[in-house]
């Protein structure tokens, strides 16, 4: 905590202690060094203070120039060390680079908050220790060194960001360009995807350079989406392009069990955990069954439901739906009539129900298909029998002599009495054809869909100083 208010209220406050801390950095004087000072001395042994359990040593030490002005200017304080003995030339000697830079914390408190060692006993015996209490701690750099001589050094003080050439804020936004260190804390990639700062994959990790850029983050962390082809049975997916993505990056598409996910690339092959259940393309002889939504082929290997079908005979938009063995089912009905070859045709006098009858030299099958205005071709209807009736009475009331044919399907007719042109037709045989059966989408998804949360770029990461 503070100092209480109460405290610096009372009529004898107590005296303030004035310490300082000076902390020298490895990456500027070439050494982690903290040194602490008082200028002062403690009540036993006139040593040195001690402060949180601190030892602060007494040293002649000089401070001024803390107040802010309010002019809008920063205070530089100024900070006087003996130089009596040559102690500080001394410890500015060790430092190739000098002492600019190192940090000064100012620190001040009560007497009576100041650790018992002080004191005779162990007691503080004007008041209660307590190392919280604390006025605010100001911290500066030190910036230059004014004066060197015999008996004194004075150093001036700045805040830390009224340094020379350090400007506020520390970092610079620039759009479109990530400041971080590639591979570094912040970034965080540490993928064995490898891309040149063009953007470009490359093989090793000693080409491997970021771009800087919103695409080159992009290619390391988010999802990518490739277009490529399997064969049932490898762990091979042939990319249409060169590309790089990381060890066990989950990967989805055409063929692919779940759970797949990347072992290696190289160039436009990826290599996946899982062998593919199906090829891209697969093209097959084939022969049309007699219920005309299956197709018997050659070899099934590589052949899944969801796959087109194209070929002789088939309708458009015809997909598999499912496969045994070497049988493919389809998702449409082939049309019969392609395979129909036409053998007669003939006028009918009279039709009644489920017959139709024509004159008496016409001479029909028992199994050719028949088809007229009445009765579609598409209905397959087939004569069945002959009814051996060799006269009927017309409307008129004389005899005619007529076969009688039962048809199937003979309901289709537009109702009784009624005279048409017949043709009939035979089943010619179903050819073996050409197949080809592909997938419907080749692509491939690397990683999985997430927001992109790296990089330095304005109003997508983390700013740090």
């Amino acid at each position: 905590m503070s100092v209480p208010v109460s405290a610096l209220q009372e009529i004898a406050p107590g005296a303030i202690i004035e310490l300082f801390q000076l902390e020298l950095n490895a990456a500027q004087h070439g050494v982690n060094e903290t040194y602490y000072f008082h200028a002062g001395v403690n009540a036993i042994d006139s040593g040195g203070i001690v402060w949180d359990g601190q030892a602060y040593l007494a040293f002649p030490i000089e401070a001024d120039g803390f107040e802010y002005s309010g002019q809008g200017q920063l205070p530089r304080p100024k900070l006087r060390v003996s130089n009596v003995f040559g102690n500080i030339t001394a410890l500015l000697l060790t430092l190739p680079s000098g002492i600019e830079g190192a940090k000064v914390t100012r620190i001040r408190t009560l007497a009576r908050y100041i650790d018992g060692a002080n004191f005779p006993g162990g007691t503080n015996p004007l008041g209660t220790p307590d190392p919280t209490a604390e006025f605010p701690r100001e911290i500066y750099y030190i910036d230059r060194k004014v004066v060197e001589t015999r008996d004194v050094i004075e150093f001036e003080l700045a805040a830390v960001f009224d340094l020379i050439s350090v400007k506020a804020p520390k970092r610079q936004c620039i759009s479109n360009i990530c400041q971080w260190v590639y591979r570094g804390p912040e970034c965080g990639y540490a993928g064995d995807a490898y891309f040149n700062t063009n953007n470009q994959p490359v093989p090793t990790l000693a080409q491997d350079a970021c771009g800087k850029q919103l695409s080159s983050c992009e290619l390391r962390f988010s999802q990518q989406r490739r277009t490529g082809s399997v064969t049932a049975g490898s762990n091979i997916i042939t990319l249409t392009q060169p590309s790089s993505f990381s060890t066990s990056d989950p990967v989805t598409g055409f063929a692919l069990p779940a759970s797949t996910t990347v072992v290696s690339v190289a160039g436009s092959a990826v290599t996946v955990s899982n062998n593919a259940v199906g090829s891209t393309s697969v093209v097959t002889t084939g022969t049309i069954q007699t219920n005309y939504t299956q197709i018997v082929v050659a070899s099934a290997t590589g052949i899944i439901p969801g796959m087109t079908v194209a070929g002789s005979f088939l309708p458009a938009n015809c997909q598999v739906v499912a496969v045994s063995g070497n049988t493919i089912t389809l998702s449409s009905t082939v049309d019969l009539t392609q395979f129909f070859s036409v053998v007669g045709s003939a006028n009918s006098q009279v039709t009644v129900a489920q017959s139709i009858f024509f004159p008496k030299n016409t001479s029909l099958s028992v199994g050719w298909y028949v088809s007229s205005s009445v009765m579609p071709l598409s209905r397959l209807a087939q004569i069945t029998g002959l009814l051996n009736r060799t006269v009927v009475t017309a409307a008129a009331g004389r005899n005619i002599q007529v076969n009688a044919y039962r048809i199937a399907d003979i309901t289709q007719n537009q109702g009784n009495n009624k005279n048409a042109a017949w043709t009939f037709y035979v089943f010619a045989g179903i050819s073996s054809a050409t197949y080809t059966f592909a997938a419907t989408d080749q692509t491939y998804t690397f990683r999985a869909d997430a927001n992109l949360p790296y990089g330095s770029y304005p109003g997508m990461g983390t700013y740090t100083t």
